[in-house]
């Protein structure tokens, strides 16, 4: 019975207060969303005031959609260039390989406020202005790295055989790439798109730097709306934010899935 404590229900309980510590406040704020009061106050009433309201707001509409084109256009910039690093990288050399993927990676290891305050002053040292190319070229330097590992993890596991017989069988370069390599890279280049669009869409700290006036997107609006006081529309706005995240997640997590069992199923076979 000590056993049993100390190997399963003590961790299991630490685990269950972790996760508790970590998405109560998430669902607090969601269930708030559907609550009459405008204070987030108690007793609870159900009401779909605030996404009414919402709905109505040009600001924030404005802004989700400067996002949603944002984060696509990053999404699809990061899974050609990660398609072509991950296919290049295979003809260099083991040394250089290991550098190109250190660099690449590094985003992920440096602070996005620093990455941010970085690219400013980058653009005021070339006496520039701002500009959404600056922005989408932010984005693309912070989500790189996440399409790089979809589609790392994925090229890794791929048989070499494949083409080799392809081309031995008279299939040109194009063709291969065409027939072969794309449709094998296919599910990792949609989850990394996925995983791109995620990080683009919801990040704050490269849109507020390098955003141009008179343009703004759905965090710096939030962050806007609570500083100067905050409503109910943020929990309705937030709520979908994070069922649309979790649907992306999912997405995710399908093709991955899909995708580990396709390739071991073929190497039984």
């Amino acid at each position: 019975m000590r056993k049993y404590f100390t190997d399963q229900l003590i961790p299991t309980v630490y685990a269950l207060m972790a996760l508790a510590f970590l998405y109560t406040p998430i669902i607090v704020l969601m269930v708030m969303g559907f609550n009459e009061s405008r204070y987030n106050t108690l007793p609870f009433s159900f009401s779909l005031e605030w996404y009414s309201a919402l709905a109505k707001n040009e600001v924030l509409i404005n802004a989700a959609i400067n996002s949603f084109v944002l984060a696509l256009i990053t999404a699809l910039i990061c899974v050609v260039l990660a398609t072509m690093f991950v296919l290049g990288m295979k003809t260099l050399s083991r040394s250089m390989e290991g550098l190109f993927r250190s660099l690449i990676m590094m985003p992920m290891s440096i602070p996005w406020l620093i990455l941010a305050l970085s690219m400013l002053l980058f653009i005021r040292f070339l006496d520039l202005d701002k500009n959404m190319f600056f922005v989408v070229a932010g984005h693309v330097v912070i989500s790189l790295p996440y399409a790089m590992l979809s589609l790392q993890a994925r090229i890794q596991a791929l048989d070499p055989a494949l083409e080799e017989m392809s081309a031995s069988l008279g299939a040109s370069a194009l063709s291969t790439f065409r027939r072969i390599t794309v449709p094998a890279l296919a599910p990792a280049i949609v989850a990394g798109g996925f995983l791109a669009f995620m990080i683009s869409f919801d990040n704050f700290a490269i849109s507020y730097f390098l955003i141009p006036a008179g343009t703004s997107t759905l965090p710096i609006e939030i962050q806007s709306s609570i500083k100067f006081g905050f409503t109910p529309e943020i929990n309705a706005i937030s709520t979908v934010i994070i069922g649309v995240s979790l649907l992306c997640l999912a997405i995710v997590g399908l093709i991955m899935g899909s995708s580990i069992e396709n390739m071991i199923g073929g190497k039984k076979k």
